[in-house]
């Protein structure tokens, strides 16, 4: 989860848009009051989740809160599990190549075990965003 708010931090600051470290918010989605209570204070226009598990329960508040996505406040989450198609709002997200990630780390394993010396490395896979009408446009793949 680190990596993923690190992440954002980092193309926040890429893109020079306007940010402060309170946008970063770890809170229960099932919450209705922790979820009311962000919505007010930060009032945001689109919400990035951890996960598409999150943004999954976190659509569920916000229906329940009568917060309307995308109409009042858009949603993305990092997976692209197979339900986020399904879901009553079509979650965008970006698609994690899993069986890639699952054959790198395989290899990387097998590696360590031949030379156990090997320095730490991290290994960069490649992604793509799957916009789907969750962040208020029609679905397509980007990247």
């Amino acid at each position: 989860m680190d990596a993923r708010i690190a992440g954002y931090r980092e193309a926040m600051l890429n893109s020079h848009t306007d940010w402060t470290p309170d946008l970063i918010c770890r809170i229960d989605p099932l919450g209705k009051d922790a979820v009311r209570t962000l919505i007010d204070r930060l009032k945001p226009d689109g919400i990035i989740c951890a996960n598409d598990f999150t943004a999954a329960n976190l659509m569920k508040t916000l229906s329940a809160l009568k917060v309307a996505v995308p109409q009042q406040i858009r949603l993305c989450g990092i997976d692209d599990v197979k339900y986020a198609s399904l879901l009553s709002v079509p979650l965008t997200t970006v698609h994690q190549p899993c069986e890639k990630m699952g054959a790198e780390a395989v290899a990387a394993m097998i590696q360590r075990i031949r030379n156990p010396d090997l320095p730490a490395r991290d290994i960069l896979l490649d992604f793509h965003v799957v916009v789907r009408e969750s962040s208020g446009t029609k679905s397509k793949r980007i990247g």
